[in-house]
């Protein structure tokens, strides 16, 4: 599933149901938030228990401002939010070629 999301002044997106449904993510749920290549991976467990951690709340996450500085995300960055199940993770990148404004 990909969706098109643009992220708050406060660094929020929201993650649509479908994908909070289809890999069982519930309200109040740490989440594993890094950087891979040029987008922002999401996941339940990770290996690595030192990353970043977020909570989902209703429905929103917190991309830390260093992930969004890493990868270039701002308010007017158009955001492609697809789901992986078989990997269990949630994969943001930002499109660069497209501002939120124009899709």
């Amino acid at each position: 599933m990909i969706f098109y999301k643009k992220i708050s002044k406060t660094g929020q997106v929201n993650l649509p149901k479908e994908i909070c449904t289809e890999l069982n993510l519930v309200d109040g749920e740490y989440l594993f938030i890094y950087k891979y290549q040029q987008s922002v991976v999401i996941e339940k467990q990770h290996e690595n228990v030192t990353f970043n951690q977020c909570i989902l709340r209703n429905g929103k996450i917190s991309i830390p401002v260093e992930l969004r500085k890493l990868t270039d995300i701002t308010q007017n960055t158009l955001l492609e939010v697809q789901s992986n199940k078989s990997d269990e993770k949630i994969i943001i990148t930002p499109v660069k070629d497209k501002l939120f404004s124009e899709a």
